[in-house]
């Protein structure tokens, strides 16, 4: 089906028929995580867990706005330092967000 053909039996335009962008941001359980993370993971956030769960929060706010899907993605200190050693990759923040990204799939 191309999409004139879609469009003529729709009636609507191609840009809705267009998929949404994913953002995907990590889901820290508890205090003690986030706390853990700060020490594993380098240039992690210093801020408190209730400080940054509300940034996250924002964060997601402004990518909804922007018409983009989330998927919160369960993350815990043992998986990403087991991503880490199965990866090779340093436990600093480029890591996590890959890892989160990755363990989305």
């Amino acid at each position: 089906m191309t999409v004139r053909s879609i469009r003529a039996t729709s009636g609507k335009s191609f840009k809705a028929w267009k998929a949404m962008s994913v953002q995907y941001f990590a889901k820290v359980k508890s205090p003690e995580d986030h706390a853990a993370f700060q020490r594993i993971v380098k240039h992690y956030p210093s801020c408190t867990y209730e400080e940054w769960l509300f940034r996250e929060q924002k964060k997601m706010a402004d990518w909804r706005s922007r018409r983009h899907a989330i998927k919160l993605v369960e993350i815990t200190p043992a998986a990403f330092e087991a991503y880490c050693k199965k990866t090779g990759k340093p436990a600093d923040l480029t890591t996590f967000l890959k890892a989160v990204t990755d363990m989305a799939f």
